[in-house]
């Protein structure tokens, strides 16, 4: 099942071009199962394959795949920023006893991240990084309710470097780029794991402290 998904979104990429690769990273960036690595590597391996390095060739990768790719991931990624902004106050409401975490504690945080440049920095970076998955730091930003014009500059332009990142490792790795895409989808899923352990044991600390 999951190889024929793979195999439709190439065919969609190989016809329709830069729009399918829009299409593809709203897609991917929704149904989370279905690696971003794979769709963007993919895309630059069908789009740029035996090119040389040139002026030409970043032109296309960029105005193919990593321009495309970074606004569907954008729009894609309102989606779950969306359902994490609208069921994280009634989810901590219920639950946020047990896991000694209130939405007074989450208000802070989010004011924390309102006022400082470096918070916005990091998020930047976080977005950037091939390995840390889109839809953790969507749900983040969406539960902490972070501000929805900075959010959608800062995923925008963190983005942009991470297609042009996995873009250019599939041009240039050709025919092992699943194989890379496979490695770096491993690393996403242990990072989620890693980013969500984190974080309740960052409001569980504060919450000790302020005790």
């Amino acid at each position: 099942m999951f190889a024929e998904i793979i195999l439709y979104l190439e065919n969609i990429l190989f016809v329709y071009g830069p729009l399918g690769v829009f299409i593809a990273s709203i897609i991917e960036e929704v149904i989370a199962p279905i690696p971003s690595t794979l769709v963007i590597m993919g895309t630059s391996f069908i789009v740029l394959k035996g090119a040389v390095i040139s002026i030409d060739a970043f032109l296309k990768l960029f105005l193919n795949i990593v321009l495309p790719a970074s606004l569907g991931v954008t729009i894609g990624s309102l989606f779950v920023y969306g359902i994490a902004y609208f069921a994280g106050k009634p989810f901590l409401e219920r639950w946020g006893k047990y896991l000694g975490v209130s939405w007074e504690d989450i208000e802070k945080t989010e004011k924390k991240f309102q006022k400082s440049r470096s918070d916005e920095l990091v998020l930047f970076l976080v977005r950037a990084v091939p390995i840390i998955p889109s839809v953790a730091i969507s749900a983040f930003c969406g539960f902490i309710r972070f501000d929805l014009k900075k959010y959608l500059v800062i995923t925008f332009f963190g983005t942009l470097v991470r297609a042009f990142i996995l873009g250019f490792i599939g041009w240039q790795f050709g025919s092992m780029y699943q194989t890379l895409a496979d490695e770096i989808s491993y690393l996403e899923e242990v990072s989620v794991i890693v980013i969500l352990i984190s974080a309740v044991l960052y409001f569980i600390y504060k919450k000790k402290l302020k005790k």
